[in-house]
């Protein structure tokens, strides 16, 4: 089977590279050279192309689709993100024997018939199957109009990163002794992200529990930025800006925390289950697939910081519980964002629309 596939995650990439399969691998996006590409050893038979475009309707990318679809000749286009998927579905337009397209889809706002983008996107016939990053994400395509029979859920795949620091490491260069409970989240801090929550439940923590809160990301919230001037949190709140590669630097977290209004599975949480870190996260979106309550970590209703604090409260002063839920985190993100996992999936899904 011929594969391109567009903004697939690298290590998704390199396992079909690694089964046989034909691939061009697409990127038109900064973030995604150095991950997707492909050692020149694996060519000709799998290779890297780039091409850029930042909206949906990018004449350049979609001719590049265009062309690379009538030179390769693929059986399949699978496209990870909606520009991508707009360019594959009107730049194969015309084709003879135009490839099947799959999806994959992140979010859980609801496809609407009065977008004018959705058409070209998700709601477009000429998509065959749905992959979707959660239940929550499959529920919301369904909500929209798309039988349930075509959205299949596939969690994301752990990607991967190069450990660079130990946990004492990490902490040693945000000043965080030994002694200290570190309470961590990791994102582009926007009012989505729900952080101003977490702030106002820190500021609520007894001052007798040694702890500090890391903010690893981007703020783009006046909320937040309003909170990081409370007189409670100025001593307490650390925000080096974005933090790379963050699995490993989440190691030094003793609890994630991540109380978003809206989510199909945050990225952040995947890789800090994944290396073993127990979470207290919002009822939102697919977080409490990943993170089984009382299980894996702790899960509160979105908007409540009375809640929130309460959580964080009591697996900081409980160390044996919050180690437990760790452990079993990561094993249950191993079984549902494994590589082998997440390829058997997707592979499913390649061998039934061709």
């Amino acid at each position: 089977m011929r594969l391109m596939m567009i903004h697939a995650p690298s290590p998704i990439v390199r396992e079909f590279c690694r089964r046989g399969y034909e691939i061009v691998s697409c990127n038109s996006n900064k973030s995604f050279d150095s991950a997707d590409r492909l050692p020149t050893e694996w060519g000709p038979k799998q290779r890297s192309m780039d091409f850029y475009g930042r909206k949906k309707i990018t004449l350049s990318a979609i001719k590049s689709v265009g062309r690379i679809a009538r030179e390769f000749q693929p059986d399949l286009i699978h496209a990870f993100i909606p520009n991508s998927l707009a360019w594959s579905v009107l730049g194969t337009v015309g084709m003879r024997r135009p490839p099947k397209i799959i999806s994959y889809r992140g979010i859980t706002r609801v496809p609407s018939w009065f977008d004018p983008a959705d058409w070209i996107t998700y709601l477009s016939p000429r998509v065959s199957l749905h992959a979707c990053e959660s239940r929550a994400v499959q529920q919301a395509m369904v909500r929209g109009g798309i039988p349930e029979s075509r959205c299949r859920v596939v969690y994301n795949a752990m990607w991967d990163f190069e450990d660079t620091l130990t946990r004492s490491q990490w902490r040693e260069r945000w000043g965080v002794g030994d002694d200290t409970l570190l309470i961590g989240t990791v994102g582009h801090i926007r009012p989505v992200k729900g952080i101003d929550v977490l702030l106002e439940a820190a500021s609520q923590l007894p001052p007798t529990i040694p702890w500090k809160l890391l903010l690893g990301g981007v703020i783009d919230d006046p909320n937040v930025e309003r909170w990081l001037r409370h007189e409670s949190l100025r001593d307490r709140v650390i925000a080096p800006g974005p933090i790379s590669p963050a699995a490993s630097a989440m190691k030094a977290f003793d609890l994630f925390v991540m109380p978003s209004r809206s989510e199909g599975l945050c990225r952040a949480l995947i890789e800090a289950t994944t290396v073993g870190v127990a979470a207290v996260v919002s009822d939102a979106g697919g977080m409490k697939e990943l993170v089984r309550d009382h299980q894996d970590g702790l899960v509160v209703p979105k908007e409540n910081a009375a809640a929130l604090r309460t959580a964080i409260q009591s697996l900081l002063v409980d160390p044996e519980t919050r180690h437990r839920y760790g452990r079993s985190a990561s094993e249950h993100t191993q079984s549902l964002c494994g590589t082998a996992v997440v390829a058997d999936k997707l592979e499913a899904m390649y061998e039934e629309v061709a």
